[in-house]
């Protein structure tokens, strides 16, 4: 089914707006996630790269979700916004640098990646840019 079809089609409408309030827990599990971590700080590694493990996943499955519900909304108007791309490279850009401090055994670094940088980008989403889809797909 094309992107245009699913757009005009009501069922794909329900199922569109169903993706949006599912992918708003999913962002909302996510900042619980990143709240819950700061607990694990002074636990043993191996709760560390579990909790770790578990948010990079939910973040990877975010970016996946909300690049298909972008790509949907910009149907309409035939050219994407750029601040949804943007704010994908920030998330994986983080997801990176996440990678590379965990590996480095660095975990002040990154506790201050997740509580910062991460919950930044993951709040911009929940403020504005997952209301502007939804406005998107409404208009």
């Amino acid at each position: 089914m094309s992107g245009t079809t699913f757009l005009t089609d009501e069922k794909g409408q329900d199922t569109y707006l169903e993706s949006l309030n599912l992918t708003q827990d999913l962002l909302n599990d996510l900042l619980m996630d990143i709240s819950l971590l700061g607990e694990f700080a002074s636990e043993k590694e191996f709760y560390w790269n579990r909790e770790l493990t578990g948010l990079t996943q939910h973040i990877s499955t975010f970016v996946e979700i909300t690049t298909l519900l972008a790509k949907i909304a910009f149907a309409k108007k035939q050219k994407p916004d750029p601040q949804f791309k943007e704010s994908h490279i920030q998330l994986l850009f983080v997801m990176k640098a996440m990678n590379q401090t965990q590996l480095k055994r660095d975990y002040v670094g990154l506790e201050e990646l997740i509580k910062y940088e991460l919950k930044d980008i993951l709040t911009q989403w929940k403020i504005d840019l997952l209301p502007q889809l939804k406005k998107l797909f409404n208009q």
